[in-house]
């Protein structure tokens, strides 16, 4: 493996780059995340499109709910918080088309939830200000309806996570060793029990493995620090005999950590509850 961890480790993925990455000698067809190298740019193109539209949309939305926000902060305040669901929702709306629905991606359903309950309660609250007969939400249920929804997202992290590495194990069931020739990196913060920030880079890793005389190269799905290759390194990975270019690492970040964070998603929030229901 020629070059170093610097050349092929970036925030920004480039194509130039990785292709040079890959490790060739006698001229075998490649394939990119499933995509054979002579289409990779035409898909590539395809991507950037969506990318810029998701983008447009952002921006979009994001001027929008500003003007509407200073508008409703003179007229109706609550609108404000509605307005903010608004944009929450359709930005996560066009994320869930962009990347689709399946058990692995299930949790990006969370941010349009979020978004249009942000909607609903507001608007209901509203409505009923000029029809009194009519369902409202009081405090104490909207604290319930956050409560809940917290819940739901935690019983979420902790069921969904292990059912997909279930799913993975079981579609991946050849193993083979692969080669670590670039990597996608970006920067992340957190707070240590002294109050400090702690700041660490996450590595998503592309690995090289041939199968059926054809070289594959996938980048692993998800960014994370736990057992980050160098560039050169070999792993043991796992692929689907089916389609070899979908590949699964068991990493044990991927199966405890969500599991603790879903944890305290569930018991803090029913903790509040069962509290304010005693007052």
């Amino acid at each position: 493996m020629n070059g170093g961890n610097d050349e092929f480790t970036s925030p920004v993925y480039s194509r130039e780059t990785l292709m040079r990455a890959i490790v060739n000698p006698y001229g075998k067809r490649v394939i990119v995340n499933g995509v054979p190298a002579e289409r990779l740019g035409l898909e590539e193109s395809k991507t950037s499109k969506a990318e810029s539209i998701k983008g447009a949309i952002f921006v979009i939305s994001f001027i929008g709910a500003i003007i509407a926000m200073a508008v409703f902060a003179q007229t109706e305040p609550m609108l404000c918080v509605a307005t903010l669901g608004a944009v929450i929702l359709v930005i996560g709306l066009a994320n869930l088309f962009q990347s689709g629905v399946s058990l692995e991606e299930i949790m990006n359903l969370v941010f349009p939830l979020i978004g249009a309950v942000l909607v609903a309660i507001p608007a209901v609250n509203v409505y009923h200000k000029s029809h009194p007969d009519s369902f409202y939400f009081s405090q104490s249920e909207i604290i319930d309806v956050i409560c809940i929804g917290c819940m739901m997202i935690g019983a979420g992290l902790m069921v969904i996570p292990p059912v997909v590495r279930s799913q993975k194990m079981k579609t991946c069931t050849q193993v083979i060793n692969a080669m670590c020739i670039y990597r996608n990196t970006h920067q992340t913060t957190s707070k240590r029990a002294n109050g400090r920030t702690r700041r660490y880079d996450l590595y998503a890793p592309w690995w090289q493995y041939e199968v059926n005389g054809m070289i594959y190269v996938t980048r692993e799905n998800t960014f994370t620090d736990e057992d980050v290759p160098q560039i050169g390194d070999i792993r043991e990975i796992r692929f689907s005999p089916e389609d070899p270019s979908e590949i699964y690492r068991p990493l044990l970040v991927k199966k405890f950590v969500p599991a603790f964070i879903g944890a305290m998603f569930v018991v803090i929030p029913a903790l509040a509850m069962v509290v304010l229901h005693r007052r």
